[in-house]
C-alpha cells in the first residue's frame, strides 16, 4: 500500500466552490502541491480560492465539448459536484447526466483517475442495520437525491470499465465542520431559530464525519493503487440526532427541536401532489428514523484510512469558525 504523490499533478475539481470542494481545493493547493482547477457556481467564493492559487473556471458540466477542452492536462478529476434538489429534472441533471458526461469527456482527454463524492444514501438500506459497500443501490428510491446518486454511481462505474479510467467512489455520511454545509451552518441555523432538526424523539443514530477526516479520504483515493474500481463508507462514531444537535443548541442557548414521525410522513407524502416541495421526503425520514451503521474496514483496509477528529474535537472547532464568520453572535440576538 504505498502512496503516490500529487506534487506538481494538474487536477480539476468540480464543486469547488461549495463545502467539500472548496475544503479540497484549498488541501490540494496548499498542503499537497498540486495544479489545481476549480468549477463551480459561487463567485464570491471563487475569489477566496484564487488566494489559494486555485484557478478557476465556470463551464457546463454536460457539455463534452467544453468539458474535453478544460482536462487538457488534468490527471485526476474530482467530482465533488451534487445537487441536492428534490426536483427530480435537476437531480438528473446534475446528479446522472454530468457524472455521464465527465467521465467520458475525462477518457478522452486523459485523465488518469475520476475520484467521484456519493453518499451512504445511495444504499437500499431496507431492513437492516449494518450498510457496508456490498449492500444493493438504491436505483429506484422514492426520493431524487438518493435515487439519482444511486443511478450516477451505477453509470460512472459502468463508463469506467468502458472506457479504461480508473474510478474511485466515496460514501460519506454525514459531513460537518468549519464551512457553509448542511449539517453546519444550515443545521445551526436551524437549531438557533427553533426549526425542527430532527424527527420524533431523536434518539436515531446519527453518523457524523468531519470534514478534514473526509479530505484525506479523498486525497488517498486519488493516490492509492488499492482504489479503483471500489466504493468506499467514509463515516466516523454513531451518535444520536438530539446529540448533535444539542451542540448548536448549547451555543445559542436554544433546545433543539423535533417533528413526530407521523407528521413527516404526511409532509412527504404532500411531494406527490403538483406543485407542491415540502421540506421532507422519505429519504431524509429514512435517514432520521433508522438505526444505521456505516463500518469502514474496507477504506482502512485498502486506503489506510480512519477518522482523525472525534465529535468533541470537531464540534469544537466548526464553534470556533462559527464565531468566526460572526455566525454565532448574530443568531444569539435573534
Amino acid at each position: 500500500m504505498k502512496q503516490s504523490n500529487l506534487s506538481d499533478s494538474r487536477v480539476l475539481v468540480t464543486g469547488a466552490t461549495g463545502f467539500i470542494g472548496s475544503r479540497l481545493s484549498e488541501r490540494l493547493a496548499n498542503k499537497e502541491n498540486a495544479q489545481v482547477v476549480g468549477v463551480g457556481r459561487d463567485l464570491k467564493r471563487a475569489k477566496a480560492l484564487k488566494k489559494h492559487n486555485v484557478e478557476f473556471k465556470k463551464l457546463d458540466l454536460t457539455d463534452p465539448i467544453v468539458l474535453k477542452e478544460s482536462l487538457k492536462g488534468v490527471e485526476i478529476l474530482f467530482n465533488c459536484a451534487g445537487a441536492l434538489s428534490a426536483d427530480p429534472s435537476i437531480a438528473e441533471l446534475v446528479n446522472v447526466k454530468a457524472t455521464n458526461e465527465m467521465i467520458k469527456a475525462a477518457s478522452e482527454a486523459g485523465v488518469k483517475r475520476f475520484v467521484h463524492i456519493s453518499t451512504v444514501g445511495v444504499y437500499d438500506m431496507k431492513g437492516i442495520s449494518v450498510v457496508d459497500e456490498s449492500t444493493p443501490l438504491a436505483l429506484d428510491h422514492p426520493s431524487s437525491y438518493p435515487r439519482t446518486k444511486a443511478r450516477g454511481e451505477k453509470i460512472a462505474f459502468e463508463q469506467a470499465q468502458k472506457y479504461g479510467i480508473e474510478l474511485t467512489v466515496l460514501r460519506p455520511s454525514m459531513v460537518y465542520g468549519p464551512g457553509n454545509g448542511i449539517w453546519t451552518t444550515t443545521m445551526f441555523n436551524n437549531v438557533c431559530s427553533g426549526k425542527p432538526v430532527f424527527l420524533g424523539d431523536g434518539e436515531s443514530n446519527f453518523n457524523p464525519v468531519y470534514i478534514d477526516d473526509v479530505i484525506d479520504a479523498l486525497v488517498r483515493a486519488a493516490t492509492y493503487p488499492e482504489a479503483p474500481g471500489e466504493a468506499f463508507n467514509i463515516s466516523s462514531e454513531v451518535t444520536t440526532w438530539k446529540i448533535f444537535m444539542n451542540y448548536y443548541g448549547e451555543l445559542c442557548g436554544k433546545e433543539p427541536k423535533g417533528i413526530p414521525v407521523f407528521i413527516a410522513r404526511i409532509m412527504a407524502a404532500a411531494n406527490k401532489i403538483p406543485g407542491i416541495q415540502a421540506p421532507i421526503d422519505k429519504g431524509f425520514i429514512e435517514m432520521a428514523t433508522g438505526n444505521k451503521f456505516f463500518p469502514i474496514g474496507k477504506a482502512q483496509n485498502l486506503l489506510g484510512w480512519k477518522p482523525l477528529v472525534n465529535l468533541d474535537e470537531g464540534m469544537e472547532k466548526t464553534a470556533a469558525w462559527l464565531k468566526e464568520q460572526g455566525l454565532l453572535s448574530q443568531n444569539k440576538n435573534n
